[in-house]
């Protein structure tokens, strides 16, 4: 079983939707340390002058240790409303924003306390818009204690996985050695990003998946 690894991420881009599409299980990494100024809370939106960050704030003051499932929403700011305006401005004139209005509507409706909940709220959205079937799992579901390579690995084995599909920027860290020695066959996934219309002028790459979606619709799955 070709199996696949990847952190929370909040509206992630479309790399992360090209490889759960490609695996047969995809896990979600949840408890490892969530990293302040990377993707877990975080992701890129097409705009008028370019692009911008929609971050959710959370709240990490004396929690430097902390796990992704674990970091707590900052709550005291109306940022779920902020979100939804943003998107709402630079996203009326794609094709596809009035039929997945509705939807986005109801996601930034809720309460969320959790980071990771916010995440998974998004990802499903995206993961039904592109109409990928991929059943995914959590990582804190399996009880694994190694890092690094070593738990990529154990994870594999855990879920009944005998193939790891990696993004191709991990070749500079992972250790082959370790996936060959737990018998798990370590493969690369070969994304190459290709231009699609958006909603503003020009093309800006490496947006959250959201964009291709609002701008390409049913078309957009192609594009993975």
């Amino acid at each position: 079983m070709k199996t696949a690894i990847h952190q929370l991420q909040y509206w992630p881009g479309l790399r992360f939707f090209s490889k759960m599409r490609l695996a047969e299980l995809f896990i979600y990494l949840d408890d490892v340390q969530f990293e302040k100024r990377e993707f877990q809370n975080r992701n890129r939106i097409r705009t008028a002058r370019g692009w911008q960050y929609l971050t959710a704030p959370v709240i990490s003051k004396g929690r430097f240790s902390q796990k992704i499932n674990e970091v707590e929403l900052d709550n005291t700011s109306a940022w779920r409303e902020e979100h939804l305006r943003t998107i709402k401005i630079n996203y009326a004139r794609a094709p596809f924003f009035k039929e997945h209005l509705p939807g986005l509507e109801e996601l930034y409706s809720r309460d969320y306390r959790l980071l990771a909940d916010l995440a998974v709220a998004t990802m499903d959205f995206l993961k039904d818009a592109f109409g990928i079937k991929t059943p995914v799992k959590f990582s804190s579901e399996f009880g694994v204690d190694e890092t690094s390579s070593a738990r990529l690995a154990r994870l594999c084995v855990a879920a009944g996985g005998n193939e790891y599909l990696s993004g191709a920027g991990a070749k500079a860290y992972l250790d082959p050695g370790v996936f060959s020695f737990a018998g798990i066959k370590l493969s690369w996934q070969e994304f190459k990003p290709r231009e699609y219309p958006q909603a503003f002028p020009g093309f800006e790459p490496d947006m959250s998946a959201l964009d291709l979606i609002l701008n390409c619709g049913p078309a957009a799955g192609d594009y993975l």
